[in-house]
């Protein structure tokens, strides 16, 4: 995956720095983000990137808030995928929003990271 820039928003700064090192070493140029606002500025002043990984539950703005923004942005940052990685119950209203906006919904679980780099990989 050398070259394919994915940029990762997510407040577990623990599980960021996990994923940031994860992808690395799979060869992914990673950007992070610890909220939403910063996933924002990140976009803003670097441009768009191949694929967001993104969190759902955050403080201040949800990856929710995230997703709405986006799809207010111009071509290309409104195009750009984004997989869903979240240990949030999700209600049926949440599964649709995140369905119609979304190529990936992932449970965060003890095995998380393996699972997401396979999606992220088989996405780019």
């Amino acid at each position: 995956m050398s070259g394919k820039k994915i940029l990762i928003i997510d407040d577990e700064h623990t599980l960021l720095r996990l994923s940031q090192i994860i992808f690395q070493r799979k060869g992914f140029n990673v950007g992070v983000a610890l909220s939403a606002k910063e996933g924002r500025n990140y976009l803003q002043a670097n441009g768009p990137v191949d694929l967001i990984v993104l969190d759902l539950m955050m403080p201040e703005e949800s990856g929710f808030d995230f997703l709405t923004w986006k799809d207010q942005q111009p071509e290309p940052v409104k195009q750009i995928p984004v997989v869903v990685n979240t240990a949030k119950n999700l209600s049926d209203e949440e599964k649709t929003f995140l369905d119609q906006r979304t190529k990936k919904v992932m449970q965060k679980g003890i095995d998380f990271t393996d699972k997401l780099v396979s999606e992220v990989a088989g996405l780019l």
